[in-house]
């Protein structure tokens, strides 16, 4: 069922139509599949059905889709013209080769995907063994080069670049950026912070490094090395991808009640995932 037609939604899509007639936005993603809560405690895998309904949401708003470095370019390290939505995966789930591009295909969508080099060919650290935890190959890095998708760096070995040095920081990330483009023989064009988490090393290195530009996780401004991105969770249901989009959701979090209780449930998915762990 076409999202217009679903429920309620018509009023979602009048306030992604005022975000598109406003501005650009970058969406970010881990992973597409279905997974029960208990193995996937950091909520980093979005189903299939859900991820469609917010690309709909996206379409029906009348966003143009382009891929990061695209939106990088139009922006020429200002704020890009409005109406452009970029969608990107962080870390390289398998399942961004084996779901997502066929979902965003048949949409003619092409995404960027950021490629942790330590992670080809293994596991998330973050999804339990009994749910899609893994990560790309080699061949389905090619693979998503050669459907048209874009990929981008995202260190060796996923570090907080806000803790390390100049040195340490263009280490990851400018060796990431070689080997990729060895990997896939396509450039390498952008660049996404681990944890979104960045300092002034960090994003002179990324400069240092010969990238367009860089990507932040749910903050971040249109300077060319912060560049925003609106993340998006598995437990996000469609009036809170809104609200994230509308630039509303941060505020709410700062209220002392949420903030307690986003803390909590933290606290508690963090002991559960150690329990799953063992």
């Amino acid at each position: 069922m076409s999202i217009l037609r679903r429920p309620g939604h018509r009023m979602w899509v009048r306030q992604a139509q005022r975000v598109c007639e406003r501005r650009s936005v970058i969406l970010g993603y881990h992973g597409i599949t279905r997974a029960p809560l208990r193995h996937d405690l950091s909520m980093l895998l979005v189903s299939p059905s859900r991820f469609r309904a917010q690309i709909e949401l996206l379409l029906a708003a009348s966003f143009t889709f382009v891929t990061v470095a695209e939106l990088a370019r139009l922006a020429a390290g200002g704020e890009p013209p409005a109406g452009y939505a970029a969608i990107s995966f962080d870390d390289g789930l398998r399942n961004n080769y084996t779901t997502a591009l066929p979902i965003l295909s048949s949409y003619g969508i092409a995404a960027t995907v950021y490629v942790t080099i330590g992670f080809i060919g293994g596991i998330s650290p973050w999804i339990g063994a009994k749910s899609d935890n893994r990560m790309l190959s080699e061949d389905e890095v090619r693979a998503l080069a050669s459907a048209g998708w874009e990929l981008g760096a995202h260190t060796l070995s996923h570090p907080d670049l806000a803790t390390l040095d100049y040195d340490a920081c263009r280490r990851e990330i400018e060796e990431s950026k070689t080997a990729l483009e060895r990997i896939a023989g396509t450039p390498v064009e952008t660049f996404a912070y681990p944890f979104g988490r960045y300092g002034p090393a960090a994003t002179a290195a990324a400069a240092d490094s010969g990238l367009l530009a860089a990507v932040s996780t749910g903050h971040g401004s249109w300077e060319r090395y912060e560049l925003r991105r609106t993340m998006i969770g598995a437990a996000d249901p469609m009036p809170i991808v809104v609200l994230k989009l509308l630039d509303r959701y941060e505020p709410l979090l700062a209220l002392p009640p949420i903030d307690l209780a986003r803390r909590w449930s933290k606290t508690i998915r963090a002991r559960m995932q150690t329990r799953e762990q063992v």
